[in-house]
């Protein structure tokens, strides 16, 4: 899969593939009427790890890495976790302000010579909602939560930076809209992955 293909991208998609064992996650281009197009990574959360990780490949053969992303502290919910592309290089950091989420699910993202962004749930609503969603009786046994969706944007100038919106499907599915073109793909899609792999926590 050619970089410079997937770093052209101001939209992708990318679904969650049920398995016993491993959380998997498909990346696709969008196609011009909206449906999913080629598929351009793939996504596989390890199990059974003292630090949270993930790794992005080209496809599901699992030969050619993209980035990954991994935890600096062992299972905390403040945890670091630390982007970086197949040679090594950074490519960004991302974590969870905890405190802020209680209400409304907070993150931030750093990049290498960018301002931090910060990205929350866009609804107060719907995030409360969320939160008591599996206590409603009946609606919250048998149906989905309500979706939610993210916005990052700059700490200091407020400039739209990355937009992750989840999708009402059997399976999980996000789109993922990329509003600054100097923000690297690999990095925004590990966020993106780690919205499902992790936001609940």
């Amino acid at each position: 899969m050619d970089i410079a293909l997937l770093q052209a991208q101001s939209q992708l998609i990318i679904r969650q593939n049920f398995r016993l064992m491993v959380n998997q996650y498909v990346v696709h281009l969008v196609n011009p009427d909206g449906t999913h197009g080629q598929v351009v990574a793939y996504a596989q959360q390890k199990r059974g790890k003292l630090k949270e990780e993930v790794i992005l490949y080209t496809d599901d053969s699992k030969q050619y890495e993209l980035a990954r992303f991994k935890a600096r502290q062992m299972l905390d919910i403040h945890a670091q976790h630390d982007v970086t592309a197949v040679d090594g290089t950074p490519l960004g950091m991302f974590s969870k302000n905890v405190k802020k989420s209680f209400i409304r699910s907070t993150w931030h993202l750093e990049r290498p010579g960018a301002e931090r962004s910060t990205g929350q749930e866009r609804s107060l609503f719907g995030a409360i909602l969320r939160r008591v969603w599996g206590f409603i009786p009946y609606v919250g046994a048998f149906l989905p939560a309500p979706t939610y969706h993210f916005d990052f944007v700059g700490d200091d100038t407020q400039t739209p930076m990355l937009h992750i919106e989840r999708q009402m499907k059997l399976r999980d599915q996000y789109f993922v809209t990329f509003t600054d073109p100097t923000l690297d793909r690999r990095l925004g899609l590990c966020v993106a992955v780690a919205m499902d792999a992790i936001q609940n926590r």
